[in-house]
């Protein structure tokens, strides 16, 4: 097993703090906006590995329950916790939301449907498809192992599904050009909205989660370096042939992202040498806060900013970047002090 419920006991600190960088890398996502930055690929390291970590610890909870009636109760308990997350940053964020979707101009039953298709295949509050991705992933996968589904098979339909999300996203000028996927992609999106931004994304990397959680076996360290020193010079070889189609319509899917995420976090995982000796639980909130609120603030941002630098120019994104990472970095500081007390307890919803 790579981690084990010991490791995780005994030497969090770790996750925890590769969270945290994680949070960062999408906050770069949002502010460095430019997808000819030449970090884009570094930054969209941090949701597929995010995925990962968050099923790795729901399977290996897993492991430990006793009978099929605890395995369902830890999912429901699971699923609970998200959605209280999710209707906690929902109901802050609601004036933004609606502002940011122009829900405000025609509230009517036809809104009110396209609120309901988002809230559960892409995004209400800004980056909140992750959330109900989260939870429909999980719940997926976790039901496709319940009835004996092999684990060969989860794997396929995440790459599968993954492969639709690369034909929305950086391949979406190729897949123009066949009619008969560009016709499946549509459908698709009639009925589900972007891929790229639903539970798609997530199954490949979920069941990625499940398989190290669930299975024991060690891979050398010298060979996961090399892999993904290989991995990582791919993606840059992809993101320059990628930028060489011409106008992309987004850059959230790579080809290489998944088995690159797969051996970066093996590596962070069975290596437990590295110890760190300050308390790392806060960052654990940090890191969630901070995605949830980092791109609303960074949306209220451009209102300022752009009356006193050119939007879209280098100062303009490491502006944006930097005041984004601070404000929503106090919020998360002071939410951390004011649910300790009682009349704000509600505040432990936030992450």
């Amino acid at each position: 097993m790579i981690l084990s419920n010991q490791y995780i006991k005994f030497n969090s600190r770790q996750i925890d703090l590769l969270k945290f960088v994680l949070a960062v890398l999408v906050v770069g996502v949002h502010t460095l906006s430019s997808v000819d930055f030449i970090g884009r690929p570094i930054l969209r390291l941090g949701v597929p590995i995010f995925f990962i970590i968050s099923s790795y610890l729901f399977f290996l909870k897993q492991e430990s329950c006793a009978s099929a009636q605890k395995r369902k109760q830890g999912l429901i308990k699971y699923v609970k916790r998200i959605l209280k997350l999710y209707l906690f940053w929902f109901v802050v964020l609601f004036p933004i939301t609606v502002y940011y979707n122009k829900w405000h101009i025609n509230p009517s039953l036809d809104t009110m449907v396209i609120i309901v298709q988002n809230f559960f295949f892409n995004q209400t509050f800004l980056g909140s498809w992750y959330l109900m991705a989260l939870i429909l992933g999980i719940a997926l996968v976790w039901a496709l192992g319940e009835i004996r589904i092999n684990d060969v098979w989860i794997v396929i339909i995440g790459i599968l599904l993954y492969l639709l999300c690369c034909m929305s996203t950086n391949y979406n000028s190729l897949v123009a050009k066949v009619p008969l996927l560009n016709q499946t992609l549509k459908s698709y999106e009639m009925v589900f909205s972007m891929p790229h931004n639903s539970f798609p994304a997530g199954i490949l990397f979920i069941a990625m989660g499940k398989i190290l959680a669930q299975h024991s076996f060690h891979v050398p360290n010298k060979f996961l370096f090399i892999a993904a020193f290989v991995l990582f010079v791919l993606l840059y070889c992809e993101f320059f042939w990628v930028k060489s189609f011409g106008e992309i319509f987004s850059d959230d899917c790579y080809l290489m992202l998944p088995p690159l995420c797969l051996c970066l976090f093996m590596l962070i995982g069975q290596n437990e040498k590295y110890k760190f000796e300050f308390n790392t639980k806060p960052l654990r909130a940090y890191s969630t806060i901070i995605y949830c609120s980092h791109i609303s603030i960074a949306f209220c941002l451009y209102g300022m900013l752009r009356n006193y630098v050119e939007y879209n120019t280098t100062a303009y994104q490491i502006m944006s970047f930097l005041i984004t990472l601070a404000l929503s970095s106090v919020l998360a500081f002071l939410i951390l002090k004011l649910e300790k007390r009682r009349h704000f307890c509600l505040l432990n919803y936030s992450h």
